[in-house]
C-alpha cells in the first residue's frame, strides 16, 4: 500500500477548512477569508475578452509580460524602490508563491521563523520541505517582540515571515518595527518573506509598510485575491532581487508550468488603475464594518479585543469562556453562526476566535447579536 512520504505525515486539512465544512444552508458564515463582492467589472470583462480572443494558451513560466510589467510598476510606486518585470514571478495564488519560495530555497533542518499567531500555510509548507518552522513571540497588541526574536535567530535561520496586515489579527506592523526587522535581517543574514496579500485593505489612512523599502533581503508575496475579490482566479506573485527570482522561475515551470492564462489576462485590470474605485469602496465598506464589529464586541462581558488596522478579520479574546474550539463549536451549535477557532493559527491563538466581517452587513449584525446572546448566557 502506498504511504505518503515522511514529510507529509501528520499533515491534515487545515482547521479553517474543517470548520467551514460544518456550515449548513442557513448558517451565517463569518469564517470565510474572502470578500463577498463580485469581481470588478473591468477584471470580469478582461477575462471574457481573453476567452473570445483566444488568450487560452501557455504563458511563459514567469508569467504574462504585460502583467509582470504592471506588477513591477505597482510595487515600485508603493515602495519607492524601482523594480522590473524580470523580478516578478506570477504564480497560482499567494500560496503558490509561498510554495515556490520554500520549495526552491529550503534545505533539511533550515529554520523558518513564523509569528506565533499566523495563517497555517507557512508552517505546513515549511514542514513539507523537511525544514523546521519556529514561532516567534508577539506582544499583547500583536506587534513583534524583538527581545524574543533576537534570541531565536541562529545560523540555521533562513527566512522570517511577516504578514501585515495580518490574518487573523488584522494587526499592522509599524514602519519603525519593519525598519528594525530589516536591520536584523541585514546584520544576521536571513531573508524576510513579506506576505502582503492584504496590503490594500487598510483603515484610517494608515498604509502598510513593505520591508522591501529598507532591504534587498526581502521576497514579497502578493496577489489579486483580496484587492479584487478574486480568490478563484488564483493569481499571485513574488517580487525579489534578480538572483533570487531566476531559480523560482525554474521551480514554477516544474510545479505548475504557468498560472492560468485567462486569469493572468484578467488580472491586468486589477492593476492598471481600472479598479481603483472598486478598491476605495471596498476599503470604506470594510472600515465601517470593522468599526461596528469592534464596538459591538467590546460591549460583551468577559471579551477583550484589539482594534484591527487592516484585512477583514477581528480576533476577540474569548479565553474566559474556554478553549477556542469549544467556544466556536458551541456558537455554531447554539446559534448557527460559524467562526474560526484561534487554535487554527497556533497555540497562542487558542485564547481567541477569528471573525470575518467581510460579509453582508445585515448578516454581520445578526451574527454578532446571536454570538452575544450565546456568550451572555454562558455557563462556566
Amino acid at each position: 500500500m502506498l504511504k505518503p512520504q515522511s514529510n507529509f505525515r501528520g499533515i491534515d486539512i487545515s482547521e479553517i477548512r474543517k470548520m467551514n465544512a460544518l456550515a449548513g444552508a442557513s448558517t451565517i458564515n463569518l469564517g470565510i477569508g474572502q470578500l463577498p463582492n463580485d469581481l470588478p467589472e473591468p477584471v470580469r470583462n478582461k477575462g471574457i475578452e481573453a476567452f473570445r480572443s483566444g488568450e487560452t494558451r501557455y504563458t511563459s513560466n514567469q508569467g504574462n509580460l504585460d502583467l509582470r510589467i504592471l506588477i513591477a510598476e505597482y510595487h515600485s510606486k508603493k515602495s519607492g524602490v524601482s523594480f522590473t518585470s524580470d523580478q516578478v514571478v506570477v504564480t497560482n495564488g499567494a500560496e503558490g508563491a509561498l510554495w515556490n519560495i520554500l520549495y526552491t530555497y529550503l534545505e533539511n533542518d533550515d529554520e523558518v521563523l513564523i509569528p506565533e499567531i499566523a495563517f497555517s500555510v507557512y508552517d505546513t509548507i515549511t514542514k513539507l520541505q523537511g525544514a523546521n518552522p519556529l514561532r516567534y513571540k508577539l506582544n499583547s497588541d500583536f506587534s513583534m517582540d524583538f527581545d524574543n526574536l533576537e534570541l531565536m535567530i541562529t545560523k540555521r535561520t533562513k527566512f522570517l515571515v511577516i504578514n501585515s496586515p495580518n490574518n487573523p489579527t488584522g494587526a499592522l506592523l509599524s514602519r519603525a518595527d519593519i525598519e528594525k526587522l530589516c536591520f536584523f535581517a541585514n546584520k544576521m543574514d536571513f531573508y524576510i518573506i513579506s506576505d502582503e496579500i492584504y496590503s490594500e485593505l487598510y483603515f484610517d489612512d494608515i498604509k502598510p509598510t513593505s520591508p522591501i523599502e529598507f532591504s534587498s533581503r526581502v521576497i514579497v508575496v502578493d496577489g489579486i485575491s483580496k484587492m479584487a475579490a478574486a480568490t478563484g482566479l488564483r493569481i499571485g506573485w513574488t517580487i525579489s532581487s534578480p538572483e533570487i527570482t531566476k531559480p523560482m522561475v525554474i521551480a514554477n515551470q516544474y510545479i505548475s508550468t504557468c498560472a492560468s492564462s485567462v486569469s493572468q489576462y484578467a488580472a491586468i485590470k486589477a492593476l492598471d488603475g481600472s479598479s481603483c474605485q472598486f478598491l476605495k469602496d471596498i476599503r470604506a465598506n470594510l472600515q465601517f464594518k470593522r468599526d461596528y464589529a469592534y464596538s459591538f464586541l467590546t460591549d460583551i462581558p468577559h471579551i477583550s479585543v484589539e482594534k484591527p488596522k487592516g484585512a477583514f478579520y477581528i480576533f476577540p479574546n474569548i479565553s474566559w469562556f474556554g478553549f477556542s474550539k469549544d467556544v466556536a463549536h458551541k456558537i455554531l451549535k447554539d446559534c448557527d453562526v460559524l467562526t474560526i477557532p484561534g487554535i487554527a493559527f497556533g497555540d497562542r491563538g487558542d485564547n481567541h476566535i477569528r471573525i470575518s466581517y467581510a460579509v453582508d452587513f445585515d448578516n454581520l449584525k445578526e451574527a454578532l447579536f446571536r454570538i452575544k446572546n450565546v456568550l451572555s448566557n454562558w455557563r462556566k
